[in-house]
C-alpha cells in the first residue's frame, strides 16, 4: 500500500468517524471535484475555450460543494448565487491584474528547470494564469458564502420577527468573524506551499528591488490580495441576497 493511498484512507476514515454521513458525502465530493479539475485540464489541452471550461468547472465545483454536501435549501441557494456573482466580478479583476502586471507564463526561477521542454503548449499563458487564479478562489468563496448564509438562516429561525436591517447587520458581523480566520488560512496555505522557494530566493541574495519585481513573488502576493478581495465581496453580497430575498419571499 502506497503512502498516498494510506493517507487517503485515513482522511476518509476520519471524515466518516467525525462527520458521519455528511463526512462521507464531503469525501465523495472531494474526489468528484478532483475529477472535474483533471477533466478541465484535459479539455483545455484539447483546445476548448479556457474561459468557458474554467467557468463551467467553477460552477460545477461550487454546486458540488454546496448542494451535494449541504442539500438544497435557501441558504445553499443564495450561497451558490453569491459565489457565482463574486466569481464573475473577479474574472475582470484577475484578467486586469494578469495583463497589466504581466503575470502570465513561468517565472525565471522555474524556467531554468523547464528549459529542456517546449513552451509552445498551444494555449494562451494569459488564459492559463487567469484560469489558475479563478479556480484557486472557488473553495474559499463557497466556504465563506455558506458560513454566512447558514448562520443567517439560524438567526431567522431563532428570531422570526427580526427586522431586515438588524438581520443584515447580523450577517455583516458574522462575516467579520469569518473574514480573519479564512484569510489567514489562505495566506499561510499560499506562503507555506512556496516556503522552500522563498528560502531559495533568500539564499540567492536578491536585492529588495529584484525581490519585489520577481514574477514568482508578485504572483503569490497578487493571489493573496485577490483572495482577500473575493472573500470581502462575498460577505455583503451573500448577506444582501439572503436577507433581501428571504424577506421578499415571506411577504
Amino acid at each position: 500500500m502506497s503512502v498516498n493511498l494510506l493517507l487517503l484512507l485515513v482522511l476518509g476514515g476520519l471524515m466518516w468517524w467525525i462527520g458521519g454521513r455528511t463526512g462521507i458525502n464531503t469525501f465523495i465530493v472531494l474526489i468528484i471535484n478532483l475529477f472535474i479539475m483533471f477533466t478541465a485540464v484535459i479539455l483545455i489541452h484539447w483546445g476548448f475555450s479556457v474561459f468557458w471550461i474554467t467557468l463551467s468547472a467553477s460552477i460545477l465545483i461550487s454546486a458540488m460543494n454546496l448542494f451535494a454536501i449541504n442539500g438544497y435549501h435557501p441558504a445553499t441557494k443564495y450561497a451558490f448565487l453569491s459565489s457565482l456573482i463574486v466569481l464573475l466580478l473577479m474574472l475582470g479583476v484577475i484578467y486586469l491584474a494578469v495583463t497589466t502586471m504581466h503575470l502570465q507564463g513561468l517565472p525565471s526561477e522555474e524556467l531554468m528547470e523547464m528549459d529542456m521542454y517546449s513552451l509552445d503548449i498551444g494555449v494562451s499563458f494569459v488564459s492559463v494564469s487567469v484560469s489558475v487564479l479563478i479556480m484557486s478562489l472557488v473553495g474559499a468563496i463557497n466556504d465563506v458564502a455558506i458560513s454566512i448564509a447558514s448562520a443567517l438562516s439560524e438567526v431567522k429561525k431563532t428570531s422570526p420577527s427580526i427586522s431586515q436591517k438588524l438581520w443584515y447587520q447580523s450577517g455583516i458581523t458574522i462575516g467579520k468573524d469569518v473574514l480573519g480566520s479564512t484569510l489567514n488560512t489562505l495566506i499561510f496555505a499560499i506562503v507555506g506551499g512556496q516556503l522552500a522557494v522563498f528560502i531559495w530566493i533568500t539564499d540567492l541574495n536578491y536585492s529588495l528591488t529584484a525581490l519585489f519585481n520577481s514574477k514568482l513573488i508578485v504572483t503569490e502576493w497578487v493571489s493573496i490580495i485577490i483572495s482577500g478581495i473575493s472573500i470581502i465581496l462575498t460577505i455583503p453580497i451573500t448577506t444582501y441576497l439572503m436577507t433581501k430575498q428571504e424577506t421578499t419571499d415571506n411577504e
